[in-house]
């Protein structure tokens, strides 16, 4: 059962349109959503009615329980600022769908997380992180987000401990195979803000049955993501940064 994998779309509707066009070309049959569908760009809401929409399955990430948490939270900066404007604008039915969310999912064989298996706020971002976060779970599949960065740590079982290596998506398309004896952390990247100096969204097709994930990168109209961010006076940086894909 193909499965279309997206996380950190933090409110980039554009991002997340461009990604669903380029994606109508797999035969995915589920949606499994990695976190963060708020946070930093205006259209938080309408990005959960495209989940909802797709009847995505998905998992809590850190701004999305910022933004739920603002009545108790103690944050200041534009970040908070702009969770706190989302929180303003987003329906009681999308809120709900967010609040429902668990901070874990997981399957035969696989499980997903906005951060590491060993904490869900944890940014896995090299071996070292990566070999712990193998250790928190018996899971073959693992899928996260929360790093901004699309790629996949793969790890076989060694005499002193897991073997990890590294592979980054950068290129347009991007082909992982596993192997049956190895594990797999896969990251699809960015939908709405990456960070690999790629300028371009990122998304995944899990194949579980073929053992591979294809990645790829896609082009949107950063523009229009600069005109909704002027409209609503959120800060300038937030649209000049997805031109370098930082």
């Amino acid at each position: 059962m193909p499965t279309l994998l997206l996380s950190d779309i933090h409110g980039n509707l554009a991002a997340l349109e461009a990604v669903l066009e380029h994606a109508r070309r797999h035969e995915f049959e589920r949606v499994l959503f990695l976190g963060d569908a708020v946070g930093y760009y205006p259209d938080g809401d309408a990005v959960i009615d495209r989940l909802r929409a797709l009847g995505a399955e998905g998992v809590m990430g850190n701004h999305d329980a910022w933004m739920l948490t603002q009545d108790v939270l103690e944050g200041e900066g534009y970040v908070f600022e702009i969770l706190r404007w989302q929180s303003e604008h987003l329906s009681a039915e999308n809120r709900a769908w967010l609040a429902a969310l668990p901070w874990t999912r997981e399957g035969e064989g696989w499980m997903a997380v906005h951060g590491s298996p060993c904490d869900p706020f944890l940014y896995v971002d090299d071996l070292d992180l990566a070999r712990a976060a193998f250790g928190c779970t018996a899971a073959r599949w693992i899928f996260h987000g929360h790093t901004h960065l699309a790629g996949a740590f793969t790890a076989l079982d060694g005499p002193k401990g897991p073997w990890v290596r590294y592979k980054p998506f950068t290129e347009a398309e991007n082909l992982l195979k596993v192997g049956p004896k190895a594990r797999a952390m896969v990251n699809p990247g960015s939908v709405g803000q990456p960070r690999d100096g790629v300028p371009l969204a990122g998304y995944a097709v899990w194949d579980e049955e073929a053992g591979t994930v294809r990645a790829y990168r896609v082009a949107y109209e950063i523009e229009a993501v600069a005109r909704r961010v002027e409209e609503v006076g959120f800060p300038p940086a937030l649209h000049q940064r997805l031109k370098k894909g930082r």
